[in-house]
């Protein structure tokens, strides 16, 4: 069956196993069809194994891992956290940490095997027939240099090259990937670049010399939607351009359906399935593949009463089990699955998955389903006065001392990073703030905890004002006041354990009558965190495992507000699932009111009762989720909401997201804020900040001339 016809069969939205029926799927191919796929792979890993050595025993990351990568095309490698997809490209590069060990295999490129090369040789490909795009472009571009000498590095073995030629490959190639003015940006260092744009720069310097071979690990991992379509875009056409072969490495299952033309699809160090993108996402071979498809909040069209989630954590890779690695979380399991490996079957599409059902070996049964029990209502109290109001809350961060504007007879410059936000919040209900980086959403979150001051404006928590209190004064208030942090592993003390981790709160604020130990117990059981974790150190957990100490530890005094900034970031869908399943049920148990900062617009959906859309600092749309989702009334909310990519291969968004960069705060718009990027302004925009009004019942919008 191809994706075509198993998509028709199957309904757009229907991700069901493909079963094959008789003779449709065989072993291996005929060793001239073999040497004929080896002609066409640029790369080709075979029965790549490589083990790490740790304190809890030898770590067996990847298992006979094989698959090839097509010349000029785009490789998807997919799977949750633990999978062993970063570990496979950093072989690739032989970049591989100090305690791991290659135990058999080969990575042919170019007919030559890499795991063979010397440390010279190696270090002649890096650079040059093989670049990687990381994943933090600040951890990876050096912030003392300039783009200019950062690219002429790069260069360095092009003695041929005059400094003035490699000064304008450089130019050239950053204005290839859409950063303006070139020249003049050459000199400018990482921090004086955005986000989108460092990512930007570190794509052109992977692609100065020409690779043969690009690899990009999570490259949008931290970017919003709108960048994020940017740098799909961007990726797509230069691959066009270059012909190159790029490996993109991602758990963004839209990015992947969107970016790529292959996929393989990777569990707990094997690989359980590949293919090309439309059968991977319409006809998917492998239980697990379909799990993840099934967990994907952006597929999700009706708010579920809980998210859909892989049960189960992944396997203990000291000793990986007999059978099949995904047995003990796939819902087909049979006995002959624990006590045997699957063989890998090939389709007639050319794709392969590692299943005894494929192979005809077991009948398979109807799953069960992978969304949980639905929980009860969530707690709603809108008649109830409300928690939490911000009343035109303006923050301004001075940017040059008071003595020298005093003496020129003016007003210290500024930037204003929070700028006339108007916001109210009730217990048990879930407020979604939602924008760009540098949009003001933290500091909005940090201005209501006190953390930073207000310049003009109100906040009110139980309809008393706390804006600028002395600690000393909002130290009380705090018990009913919490804080999720995006990074849950930089939040934590990496010195103390899990069970000192969760109860230090009880500890600042001086609560003595309680029993830590059994706080501890109690906190660990409400977040479903396993007791045993207690006794561990925050980098001996999972990204979830910390998420949910980071739940535990905001939740340790029993507060009624929640402040939860990125709750999602960097998660695997499934794991998403379980986060916000968790704090829906904490939610309706405890009447908790939730503000919630992200730019995850398919998580935000389905978790929020109502949005707030920012833009440099000011808010340009809020109002009731559905009803922002269904029809957005400014043209910047449109945007976002139209940018979100779709795991379907056969949605793949035409637009190319927002043009340009968010502008700086120290150079708002005269006018509307969002003037320099709107598709829609006029000589109004240009000279006039949009008052916010009401356009029906909920909805408050600042936009001259709001979509119809």
């Amino acid at each position: 069956m191809d994706g075509d016809h198993g998509r028709d069969a199957l309904g757009a939205n229907d991700y069901r196993l493909h079963i094959p029926s008789g003779g449709t799927a065989r072993h291996s191919r005929p060793a001239h069809e073999q040497g004929t796929l080896r002609m066409q792979h640029l790369l080709d890993i075979k029965n790549l194994s490589v083990d790490f050595h740790t304190l809890q025993g030898r770590m067996k990351a990847l298992r006979n891992v094989s698959f090839g990568m097509k010349k000029g095309r785009i490789l998807g490698i997919v799977g949750e956290s633990g999978s062993g997809k970063s570990t496979v490209l950093w072989s690739i590069m032989g970049l591989l940490a100090p305690n791991a060990k290659v135990i058999g295999g080969s990575i042919l490129f170019q007919d030559q095997d890499l795991l063979t090369l010397s440390e010279q040789a190696r270090r002649q490909l890096r650079g040059e027939a093989i670049s990687v795009v990381f994943q933090d472009p600040m951890t990876s571009q050096a912030p003392l240099l300039s783009y200019g000498r950062q690219m002429a590095d790069i260069l360095y073995r092009r003695r041929e090259m005059s400094r003035c030629e490699k000064r304008g490959a450089a130019a050239e190639m950053l204005g290839k990937v859409g950063i303006p003015d070139p020249a003049f940006r050459l000199d400018q260092y990482p921090h004086e670049f955005s986000g989108g744009m460092r990512q930007r720069a570190g794509i052109a310097m992977a692609l100065l010399t020409g690779p043969n071979l690009l690899l990009a690990d999570e490259p949008t991992t931290a970017l919003d939607v709108t960048m994020e379509a940017q740098i799909i875009h961007l990726l797509r056409d230069l691959q066009a351009e270059t012909e190159a072969t790029v490996a993109v490495v991602s758990h963004n299952l839209g990015l992947i359906a969107e970016l790529c033309d292959d996929v393989v699809v990777m569990y707990a160090g094997e690989v359980v399935e590949t293919g090309a993108v439309r059968q991977i996402f319409h006809a998917p071979r492998h239980p697990y593949t379909q799990a993840l498809l099934e967990c994907d909040p952006a597929r999700i069209v009706e708010r579920p009463a809980r998210l859909p989630i892989i049960a189960g954590e992944l396997p203990d890779l000291t000793s990986p089990p007999a059978g099949c690695i995904f047995a003990d979380r796939c819902p087909y399991t049979l006995p002959l699955c624990r006590t045997e490996k699957p063989p890998v079957v090939v389709g007639t599409d050319g794709g392969l998955a590692r299943c005894h059902i494929q192979s005809g070996a077991v009948a398979a049964r109807v799953p069960g389903a992978v969304m949980p029990a639905a929980s009860g209502p969530l707690a709603r109290a809108a008649n109830e006065a409300p928690l939490l109001e911000t009343r035109d809350l303006n923050i301004r961060f001075p940017t040059e001392g008071m003595l020298l504007a005093k003496l020129q007879g003016r007003q210290p410059k500024g930037l204003d990073a929070v700028l006339d936000v108007s916001l109210t919040l009730h217990p048990g209900e879930t407020l979604g703030v939602v924008g760009e980086s540098g949009s003001g959403k933290s500091t909005l979150g940090r201005a209501i905890l006190n953390l930073v001051s207000v310049t003009t404006g109100k906040v009110l928590f139980e309809g008393n004002e706390v804006q600028s209190l002395p600690e000393h004064k909002f130290k009380p208030l705090r018990r009913n006041m919490a804080m999720m942090f995006q990074d849950p592993n930089g939040s934590l003390s990496p010195r103390k354990t899990v069970r000192a981790l969760i109860t230090e709160p009880l500890q600042i604020h001086g609560i003595k009558e309680r029993d830590l130990d059994r706080e501890a117990e109690r906190l660990a059981d409400m977040v479903r965190l396993p007791r045993p974790l207690l006794a561990r150190f925050p980098n001996q957990l999972s990204g979830g495992q910390a998420r949910r100490v980071g739940v535990a530890r905001a939740l340790a005094l029993s507060p009624r507000l929640v402040i939860a900034d990125e709750p999602t970031a960097g998660l695997d869908v499934s794991v998403q699932g379980e986060i916000l399943n968790l704090m829906a049920d904490l939610q309706a148990e405890h009447g908790l009111a939730y503000l919630i900062i992200t730019h995850n617009l398919p998580v935000i959906r389905h978790i929020s009762d109502r949005i707030a859309i920012m833009y440099l600092g000011r808010i340009v749309e809020q109002g009731p989720a559905e009803e922002i989702f269904r029809h957005q009334h400014h043209p910047y909310t449109a945007s976002l909401v139209q940018g979100v990519p779709q795991p379907d291969p056969d949605r793949k968004r035409a637009h190319r997201g927002l043009k340009g960069e968010v502008p700086s705060l120290l150079e708002r718009p005269r006018g509307c804020d969002f003037v320099s990027r709107c598709p829609n302004a006029r000589p109004l925009c240009h000279e006039a900040k949009p008052p916010h009004r009401g356009v029906g019942p909920h909805r408050v919008i600042a936009c001259h001339f709001p979509l119809a």
